[in-house]
């Protein structure tokens, strides 16, 4: 009877044996299908653009600022209208309001050439301080052409000690090359703006 129990167990065992073998070989052989769908994909080389080359430029321009050439002066005149206050400061900037008409045949210039400005001459009356030439100049307020109006306000501030002066409003072309086209209007014949006045100082 116990042999009979062996040789049934046995059979079992072996049929057992012979049903997993087979499974077990296939399973050592499976590949996923992942594995399978794995291909190298082959490398792509972007095309290489090359950028223009920017040509440099051997020419440069220059710009060539126009040359004013002078005017020929051949009349030289001015009206001016204005007043000399009766007191002005010698510690403080003092302003005389000017209105002049060109009435010469060339265009009165805010730069060379043909520069023409304000300027004033002062003479002390109890002092002993006198100045012609070498005072404060007052820029026009733009080019003024023949037969034209301007306003300026002539600058007076080189007078440093107190005291009466008569000044004498007067306009100058200078800072020319030719000698002959310096001058003050005043040695043409021009009438100065002229009058008396106290410096005292100013708080």
């Amino acid at each position: 009877m116990k042999r009979k129990y062996a040789v049934v167990i046995l059979a079992i065992f072996i049929v057992a044996f012979i049903v997993t073998f087979p499974m077990i070989g296939c399973k050592g052989d499976t590949v996923t299908p992942a594995a399978k769908a794995e291909t190298a994909a082959p490398e792509t080389t972007a095309p290489e653009t090359t950028a223009p080359e920017a040509t440099a430029s051997s020419e440069t321009t220059e710009t060539v600022q126009p040359t004013v050439a002078a005017e020929k002066i051949t009349k030289i005149g001015a009206e001016m209208t204005g007043a000399i206050p009766s007191f002005m400061c010698i510690n403080k900037m003092n302003m005389v309001t000017v209105e002049v008409k060109n009435t010469s045949d060339f265009t009165w210039r805010t730069e060379m050439p043909n520069l023409v400005r304000f300027g004033y001459h002062f003479y002390g009356q109890d002092v002993s301080f006198t100045e012609y030439d070498n005072t404060i100049r007052t820029v026009l307020p733009h080019d003024v052409k023949p037969g034209e109006t301007a306003t300026v306000n002539v600058d007076i501030k080189d007078i440093l000690n107190k005291g009466t002066y008569v000044i004498q409003i007067d306009m100058v072309q200078e800072a020319n090359d030719d000698a002959a086209n310096n001058f003050w209007f005043s040695s043409k014949g021009v009438t100065m703006i002229e009058g008396t006045s106290y410096f005292g100082a100013c708080q």
